[in-house]
């Protein structure tokens, strides 16, 4: 037999024993009841509360960057306190790799988010037709190509 299967069927032994003896003697009862009170309590501790997940309502940072423009947008984010650039964050998934969890400044999510906001804004602007690149090359390009490309 294995020891934890040993122990198993010595904790059940016991507790049937201690439930023999407490049906036996009333004193031995009322004992037993008050230190089992005990066990949901814990005198040296206090309880731990937990955070209240309260959401917060964060704003379009896609629909400000625009309408702003990046250095207003930047002064704004800067205005704002520590727990709503962490919800902004994470709302829009600013950082998959989760390492923003340790920042307590908030320069750093400022940076992050201007520079995700930025990004995102970008995406797929390479195969729009008629605009320009982040390196300003998608009219040239495509003006050098007119010639050969078949129409």
């Amino acid at each position: 037999m294995q020891s934890s299967q040993k122990l198993i069927r010595f904790m059940r032994d016991l507790f049937a024993l201690v439930e023999d003896e407490a049906k036996q003697s009333a004193t031995f009862a009322a004992r037993l009841e008050t230190i089992a009170e005990g066990l949901g309590q814990n005198p040296g501790r206090k309880p731990q509360q937990r955070k209240s997940r309260v959401s917060v309502t964060t704003p379009d940072v896609i629909a400000a960057l625009q309408e702003k423009g990046e250095e207003e947008f930047t002064f704004w984010l800067r205005s704002l306190d520590l727990p709503m650039l962490k919800a902004i964050v994470k709302a829009n998934g600013f950082d998959p790799a989760k390492a923003s969890l340790r920042w307590r400044e908030p320069d750093k999510f400022v940076h992050l988010i201007v520079d995700q906001t930025r990004a995102r804004l970008r995406r797929g602007s390479a195969f729009l037709p008629g605009r320009t690149t982040a390196e300003g090359e998608g009219t040239q390009t495509r003006s050098r190509l007119k010639g050969v490309l078949p129409k």
